[in-house]
């Protein structure tokens, strides 16, 4: 997602923001070896990005993850969305 959408000219870094310091960072990670370096260079860039970068981000949802025996599904299940498509109070029922 780095390189996709906040990397200086990338396509969907739709308001031009440009940070060197993350760009280089961004270089370098992808060829370090070390996975705890890499894991360092990371996280600066995703901390240059939050305080820096130029996405607003207005609200995070929520996840929740539950297995039940007692719910049921149709055979073919949307993998697109969350929840077969947001259709799940249309096509599961309780078994």
């Amino acid at each position: 997602m780095f390189t996709t959408a906040y990397k200086a000219g990338a396509e969907w870094n739709e308001s031009f923001w440009s940070n060197e310091k993350f760009d280089a960072l961004l270089v370098a990670a992808r060829s370090e070896l070390d996975e705890a370096k890499r894991r360092e260079m990371y996280q600066e860039m995703q901390t240059i990005v939050s305080f820096e970068g130029s996405t607003i981000i207005p609200m995070y949802n929520n996840y929740v993850m539950a297995l039940s025996n007692a719910v049921a599904t149709p055979e073919k299940v949307s993998n697109n969305w969350n929840l077969d498509g947001f259709r799940c109070v249309e096509r599961w029922w309780f078994a």
